[in-house]
């Protein structure tokens, strides 16, 4: 029933301002394979590798739509050291070891799948809610990247991708949806050179990319690993607090295993 009821949703209509493609979408993976990661909250913020909150807290809570029970809530607010983050980095599995997405996941394609409600002001200067970063990067590497869903206070969400050089490119957009949930599926084929490539679907369509395109050459690895990264971070410019929620994230082979 639930594959069902994704086949459904693959066939809307996009919300996004970037046109879908109907062929793509139903040429996608809809076999359920396995889950490599669940961020379920009953086991707490444990299900992640290190927590930042600079300042903020991250916590179990209550979904404040009362949909889909229980969530994990970000919250960050003013202070007077420049940038404001309150995020999660990297996954842990459930004995406690850190599932390391390096060069051992190299040739894979892997998608992970979740929901987010951001409680944010899209129109005051940058905000990332989304990244999927780089860790131990060389010299001459960039530091972020290869992507990120953020706002540049023009009240938009950019899909980001950055090239281990430094080049960055909005590939997607839309507008920034505020106090409402929104469902997200990010696939990638893991790679350090050009047989890299990135999918995205929001609210259960394939999304075109600026290539015309519902896939997005470029490495999504470099460096020793990366990191999946959730929350609120913002520039020092923001004022008030900003709150994110996520749910039901996970980590597959397939899109079938994360699709909502």
């Amino acid at each position: 029933m639930e594959i069902t009821r994704r086949r459904v949703l693959l066939g809307s209509t996009a919300a996004a301002f970037v046109p879908v493609l109907g062929a793509a979408t139903a040429a996608a993976d809809v076999t359920p394979q396995s889950i490599i990661w669940d961020g379920d909250p009953a086991r707490g913020t444990s299900v992640f590798d290190g927590l930042e909150r600079d300042p903020g807290s991250i916590t179990v809570a209550n979904d404040p739509q009362d949909s889909f029970g229980r969530c994990f809530r970000y919250q960050t607010q003013d202070w007077s050291n420049g940038k404001e983050r309150c995020e999660s980095r990297g996954l842990r599995n459930p004995d406690g070891s850190v599932l390391r997405l390096d060069s051992s996941y190299e040739g894979r394609t892997l998608y992970m799948g979740w929901r987010a409600l951001w409680n944010v002001n899209p129109n005051n200067a940058w905000i990332a809610v989304y990244q999927l970063r780089i860790s131990g990067e060389s010299s001459g590497q960039a530091q972020s990247g290869p992507f990120v869903l953020r706002t540049v206070g023009d009240g938009m969400l950019h899909f980001q991708l950055t090239s281990p050089g430094g080049a960055t490119e909005h590939i997607w957009s839309t507008k920034f949806p505020v106090n409402q949930w929104n469902r997200i599926v990010v696939g990638m084929r893991v790679s350090r050179g050009g047989d890299g490539w990135v999918e995205f679907w929001w609210n259960g369509v394939q999304q075109k990319f600026s290539n015309g395109q519902t896939r997005y050459p470029g490495a999504t690895l470099w460096g020793s690993h990366i990191n999946h990264k959730w929350g609120v971070y913002r520039s020092g410019s923001n004022s008030g607090t900003s709150v994110a929620f996520l749910n039901r994230a996970r980590l597959g082979n397939s899109l079938a295993d994360v699709a909502l």
